[in-house]
């Protein structure tokens, strides 16, 4: 009779066991950027860090892809978690023209004034139901870079200096900008930035601060003009079908996590791209150029056609709703 009875016991903790291990999801994040990026070091892992250890008491756990391992094209990430590579994935939604008019509107000049705004603004606008572009996909998280620089091995002192110089972009917004102010757009991945400016095929690169610094940009560009000329979204999305079938408890951890992620990249990257303006302007052998009022005013000027046409092609009343976004931000 004892015999038996430990038997069953010993069968039903077996079978228990089976049963949660069957229950257990690991969850596969893919990130097109390299594993040593200050972003995956200072943003992702701890958030996998943290997310997991608040989801383990449900057997959901998530393991982060670094530097492309389950695809490296930036513009088929999307697709990555449609197709189930990927459960969650990094996407930027200006690499992909004309699939997600309503972002566009954060890379336009003078609004957004650093990575705190860009990446609060568009968190707040996804979860106000403001932005059109990812109803497929449940979003996790949506944060920003830092406003875009002209990083250049020529000197910017205005506006005028940037007519005719062969400038680096990602996407239909920064060329158009670009060709506003009088440049030459030249589109190009972020690795090819450096190289091409060494060999003289182009003549500098818009992007912001650090990655200027991350994709060493500045080691073959030491003049920076920064005139504040939009800033980079970035979106974690996640399968749809895979949200759905979480337990109650793990949905909730990802609502929260587009706080955790945005408050990490405040943190982290605000302060970083400090650091190197600072670092910059103490070096003889750079120049930071910050334009004056009236240099602004005709940046504003000359990009008004790209704010109209961005405009136009966004929702109703969007760009109205992102500067009151802004206002409300800065109140804070």
């Amino acid at each position: 009779m004892l015999n038996r009875t430990l038997t069953g016991v010993i069968a039903g903790l077996a079978l228990g066991a089976t049963a949660g291990a069957a229950q257990a999801r690991e969850l596969a994040f893919a990130v097109f950027i390299p594993a040593a990026s200050p972003t995956v070091q200072a943003i992702y892992e701890p958030w996998v860090e943290w997310f997991n250890e608040e989801a383990a008491e449900d057997g959901v756990s998530i393991r982060l892809f670094a530097g492309g391992t389950l695809g490296r094209n930036p513009l088929a990430q999307a697709e990555m978690v449609r197709d189930g590579v990927a459960d969650i994935t990094l996407t930027v939604p200006s690499y992909t023209p004309g699939v997600y008019p309503d972002y566009d509107i954060f890379e336009l000049p003078g609004f957004a004034n650093d990575t705190r705004e860009g990446s609060l603004a568009a968190l707040e606008m996804q979860r106000e139901g403001l932005l059109r572009g990812y109803e497929d996909f449940h979003v996790v998280a949506m944060y920003s870079s830092g406003s875009y620089m002209i990083h250049s091995r020529n000197p910017v002192a205005s506006v005028d200096d940037i007519s005719g110089q062969r400038l680096r972009v990602a996407g239909q917004i920064q060329t158009a900008v670009v060709e506003a102010l009088g440049g030459v757009p030249q589109n190009l991945g972020a690795g090819e930035m450096a190289e091409s400016i060494d060999r003289g095929l182009i003549d500098g690169a818009m992007t912001d601060a650090s990655v200027a610094r991350t994709f060493r940009v500045t080691d073959v560009a030491n003049h920076h003009y920064d005139a504040n000329l939009g800033v980079l979204v970035f979106a974690i999305v996640m399968n749809r079908a895979t949200y759905e079938g979480l337990p109650e408890g793990v949905k909730d951890l990802l609502a929260q996590s587009g706080d955790f992620i945005v408050a990490r990249q405040i943190e982290s990257y605000g302060p970083a791209i400090a650091r190197n303006l600072a670092e910059w302007e103490a070096d003889a052998d750079r120049t930071v150029t910050y334009p004056d009022d009236a240099d602004r005013a005709r940046i504003m000027e000359a990009v008004q056609p790209v704010i109209d046409q961005v405009s136009a092609a966004a929702s109703d009343g969007l760009i109205e709703a992102y500067q009151a976004k802004l206002e409300d931000i800065r109140n804070r």
